[in-house]
């Protein structure tokens, strides 16, 4: 990848002197932005640009070029790449448009482009994008016109939409955060986002690295890339996918959006998701300083008014302002006399500023070790205070990484000076104390998922029957069926999963004598390839409490199924005695087109059916992972025993969703699972899966 940031020589194809060309803008995005290598043009008709000769084709060109930058029409783009591997040239930037996007002749196109390519051992960028920048060193080939108003620095931007790309740029450009290298991506024909995400993880002038994506075509890929990432990743995820817009097979289906997969995808391998342009300006802001550890949080502010508003921020937030000590506070008194309003936590200062007493008052506050960052609010007039706040700034950069703790510093001032302090100071600046507390909230929120991707926790592994799972699936797969319910429930329990225990049951007779030896009450459910929710059609009869009500059920059930749906083949019934006590989950999973095998738990009953409300996971994860999914979940303190609850059994679920995950994981012919529900019962107690489904490829 690095031959695409570092050429000695360009050769910009699609130039000519016409003034709505768009080759000559990316001739002049390199001129302005200093371009410290050799530049070549090439246009059909020749000609003179910038003082240069226009060359006809990349083969007049007379020495080595190591990069080509193509805009011309799709269809020329295939002949172009053969004279590039005639020429030696082995990297390329395409940003015409015209290919799959537009239909069957554009993606006929790319076809032809990519033999061309293999054919010549070309790597190439695009097609279908605005190009790349590296502002090392001037290389800036977008072919909409720049100004070189952008820092160089060490954020890098991979961008799935050009336009969206030059947008974050503006954004760096207003905040004064320095670019590194930036990639439109494109469509990806060739060089893909985990690839360009893999470079920039290696590349030493890159520190923070930002995704704009709009589809994701190697999921798994680009989650094992991030997980060795020491670098923080943001990513913006367009394009939000539902699978409920396809009629759902299973709960676990409806459930489990493109989107939350993602969301599980990201948090598991340490990518920070970012909902907007403003979220990613706070991002890149407080991520330059060290992350926050804790809840923590002191507030030091020059305004009552502001540290009202600061307060309660941290409070929607999740942030603690613990009090100071009494002899902390006396020593604070000391510096600041009378003038002072209110030494508390938030800390009114009042109007008092001596620069050297702020520092004081700022440096004694990070030293405490119950504190784990700091919000300094700030409002002063340029014209009476600027010096002195402007070096109050530069000592508060210099104390941050001395302790090692953030300083969000929130400044209110007029906008010439704000401008000033973007422009020159090289600390992050808030403009609102809201965004400041959002902002350490994200530092917090981010630090922690880090540290739990590197903690490196092994991945349980359960020892399992799979000969029998592997005959049961196959079966099923060759028959072109999904398993029916008594071969579902027999794969659990290969995996040692708990299972209520039932008996197959084909003639009224047999289900009666059924319930007669395991004891009543008794449930009835319906076995049919054909029927996928057996409630919904009537299949399922509950609390049967002696031989003439399973009689009964039994011919009820069959003969209301036959008349609705005329045809239907049904194999049975399954017969299990009812568990009562405990409470409602619902466990899951599919194989996810992107990420693989997903795993999801859920509150049972109303929880799930109304609110949706569950947790996910791509598997396979370790166990804090398992624990952590029950613990998102809003009921979860019903299950912990909250307010004298009886505390469910925790660790016996924990299990069972590793253990599903092992299973999707050694069986993707498994396509979804459901085990709904799950009764929990009293810690030690256990859980039972009542009823599963398991659709295979």
């Amino acid at each position: 990848m690095r031959e695409f940031f570092y050429p000695n020589s360009i050769a910009v194809v699609g130039v000519s002197p016409a003034p709505d060309n768009l080759g000559r803008n990316i001739v002049q995005n390199l001129i302005e932005f200093d371009f410290q290598g050799i530049l070549y043009e090439v246009g059909q008709r020749g000609g003179i640009l910038a003082g240069r000769r226009i060359y006809h084709s990349v083969s007049d060109i007379p020495d080595r070029v190591d990069l080509a930058i193509i805009l011309t029409p799709a269809r020329t783009i295939p002949d172009i790449l053969e004279e590039c591997g005639q020429k030696g040239i082995r990297r390329a930037v395409i940003e015409s448009s015209g290919f799959s996007e537009y239909g069957p002749q554009g993606y006929h196109i790319e076809r032809q482009v990519l033999t061309v390519a293999r054919k010549w051992n070309i790597r190439f960028i695009g097609p279908n994008c605005i190009g790349v920048i590296n502002m090392e060193n001037g290389l800036c080939a977008p072919f909409t016109p720049l100004k070189c108003i952008i820092e160089p620095g060490d954020i890098s931007l991979i961008s799935q939409s050009g336009g969206v790309g030059l947008s974050f740029l503006n954004l760096l450009a207003s905040e004064n955060l320095g670019l590194n290298k930036f990639i439109s991506a494109g469509n990806m024909l060739d060089v893909g986002t985990p690839e360009l995400l893999s470079y920039l993880i290696e590349d030493e002038r890159t520190r923070i690295i930002c995704l704009y994506l709009e589809g994701i075509h190697d999921g798994r890929k680009l989650m094992e890339i991030a997980q060795r990432s020491p670098k923080p990743i943001l990513a913006i995820k367009a394009n939000i996918g539902t699978l409920s817009r396809e009629i759902a097979s299973s709960h676990t289906v409806s459930l489990s959006s493109d989107d939350r997969v993602v969301d599980a995808a990201f948090r598991q391998c340490g990518i920070a998701r970012v909902r907007s342009s403003t979220a990613l300006g706070s991002y890149l802001k407080i991520l330059r300083l060290p992350f926050m550890r804790g809840d923590n949080l002191a507030i030091v502010s020059r305004s009552g008014g502001h540290a009202v508003i600061a307060a309660d921020a941290c409070e929607k937030s999740g942030f603690n302002l613990p009090e100071f000590p009494r002899a902390f506070i006396q020593e604070i008194e000391k510096l600041l006399g009378a003038s002072v309003i209110r030494l508390t936590n938030p800390m009114d200062l009042g109007d008092r500023f001596e620069l050297e007493t702020y520092h004081r008052i700022v440096e004694e506050t990070l030293r405490r070790e119950g504190v784990d960052g700091l919000l300094l609010l700030h409002i002063y007039f340029a014209r009476t205070e600027g010096k002195e706040s402007r070096e109050l700034i530069r000592s508060i950069e210099k104390l941050s990484a001395q302790y090692n703790k953030p300083v969000a510093l929130c400044v209110f001032t007029d906008n010439e000076e704000m401008a000033y302090l973007k422009r020159n100071i090289g600390y992050p600046i808030f403009e609102m104390p809201e965004e400041a507390v959002r902002a350490l909230q994200l530092s917090r929120d981010y630090g922690r998922e880090l540290r739990s991707v590197r903690a490196g926790e092994p991945i349980p592994s359960y020892q399992v029957e799979r000969g029998p799972v592997e005959e049961l699936v196959s079966n099923a797969v060759q028959e072109k069926r999904d398993l029916l319910l008594h071969e579902a429930a027999a794969v659990l329990g290969h995996y040692s999963i708990p299972v209520v225990q039932g008996a197959v049951a084909r003639t009224e007779s047999e289900a009666r004598d059924s319930a007669c030896r395991m004891g009543f009450p008794v449930a009835i459910k319906i076995i049919s390839e054909q029927i996928s929710h057996k409630s919904d059609v009537g299949g399922v009869q509950l609390n049967l409490r002696n031989e003439s009500s399973v009689q009964e059920a039994f011919r009820d059930m069959i003969h209301r199924i036959r008349e609705a749906y005329p045809g239907v083949e049904i194999d049975g019934v399954l017969v299990q005695p009812m568990v009562t006590g405990g409470r409602e989950l619902i466990l899951g999973g599919r194989q996810d087109d992107q990420f693989g095998p997903v795993v999801l738990v859920g509150l049972g009953g109303i929880f799930v059916e109304i609110f949706g409300e569950v947790a996910l996971r791509v598997a396979p994860f370790p166990r804090r992972e398992a624990v952590a999914m029950i613990g998102e979940l809003q009921g979860a303190p019903i299950l912990m025993g909250a307010r004298g609850q009886i505390r469910s059994d925790i660790d016996a679920v924990v299990e069972v969703v590793l253990k599903l995950s092992q299973m999707l994981c050694d069986f993707p012919q498994i396509k979804e699972i459901d085990v709904n529900p799950l009764r929990v019962f009293p810690e030690g107690k256990g859980c039972t899966a009542l009823d599963t489904r398991m659709i295979v490829r």
